[in-house]
C-alpha cells in the first residue's frame, strides 16, 4: 500500500492535477459570462494550481528545498532536507486541497449568494502566494549570494506573479458593494482552506514519512538549489 502511494506521489498525481486543471479551464470559460467572481475564483484556483506545482516540483522544482531549511528543525542538519516537514507525500496532499477545496467554494459563491467572500479567500490566498515566494526568494539570494546566487527567484515566484497575482487583482476590481460579513466569511474560508492543506496534514503525517523504509516520499534531489549546494552550505 505504501509503496502504491509512493508511486502516487510521484508524478501520477500531477497528470490527474493538471487534467483536472484543463477541465476547470474550460468549464470557466464556456461559463465565463455567468459565473460570479467568487465563482470563478474558485475555478482559477484549479487551473493555476497545476502550473505553479509544476515549477516547483520540476521546472526548476526544488521549493521543498529550501522550504525544508527555513522550517526543518536546525537539530537534523541536511540529514531530511528530502522529506521533512515537507515530502512528496504531505506536499501532494496540500496542493491537491489547494486545487479542490476552491472548487467546492465556487458551488456556494454561484448558487448561494456568497460569491464576493469567496473572492476575498482566493484574493487573500493569490496575494499570499505572491508575499510568501517573494519573502523565500530574498531568503534564497542571501542565503546563497556567495555561491553564485544573483536573482531574487525561487520555484513557484513566476507562476506567483505572472497566475496569482493578476487573479487577485482581478477579483478585486469584481468586488462591490463588500460587507463586514463578506470579509469575516472570506477570512473564514481562507483559514479553513489554510488549515485543512498545511498544518492539519502535515503535522500528523511528516514523522509517518520519516518511518518509512528507504527514500519513500522523498524528493529525488535539490533541483533548482543543486548548483548552489555544497557540503558547507547546504
Amino acid at each position: 500500500m505504501v509503496k502504491k502511494l509512493d508511486q502516487w506521489c510521484d508524478n501520477i498525481w500531477l497528470v490527474c492535477l493538471g487534467i483536472l486543471g484543463v477541465i476547470a479551464a474550460i468549464l470557466l470559460a464556456l461559463n465565463w459570462n455567468n459565473w460570479t467572481p467568487g465563482a470563478k475564483g474558485g475555478a482559477f484556483l484549479a487551473v493555476i494550481m497545476p502550473l505553479h506545482v509544476l515549477e516547483e516540483w520540476k521546472c526548476p522544482g526544488g521549493l521543498h528545498y529550501i522550504y525544508n531549511i527555513i522550517f526543518g528543525p536546525k537539530k537534523f542538519g541536511n540529514k531530511y532536507l528530502d522529506r521533512y516537514p515537507m515530502s512528496r507525500f504531505t506536499d501532494m496532499l496540500t496542493n491537491i486541497g489547494l486545487a479542490v477545496i476552491p472548487l467546492i467554494y465556487a458551488v456556494p459563491a454561484q448558487h448561494a449568494g456568497m460569491s464576493d467572500m469567496i473572492a476575498i479567500c482566493i484574493i487573500i490566498l493569490s496575494f499570499g502566494e505572491v508575499l510568501a515566494h517573494t519573502v523565500v526568494g530574498c531568503y534564497s539570494l542571501k542565503r546563497y549570494r556567495k555561491a553564485g546566487k544573483r536573482f531574487i527567484y525561487c520555484p513557484g515566484f513566476f507562476t506567483a506573479y505572472v497566475l496569482f497575482l493578476p487573479a487577485g487583482i482581478y477579483l478585486c476590481s469584481r468586488l462591490s458593494n463588500v460587507t463586514v460579513a463578506d470579509v469575516i466569511g472570506g477570512l473564514v474560508a481562507m483559514a479553513v482552506l489554510g488549515i485543512v492543506c498545511v498544518p492539519l496534514q502535515e503535522t500528523p503525517l511528516k514523522k509517518w514519512v520519516l518511518k518509512q523504509e528507504g527514500d519513500t516520499f522523498a524528493f529525488a534531489n535539490p533541483k533548482y538549489y543543486a548548483k548552489f549546494v555544497d557540503n558547507d552550505n547546504y
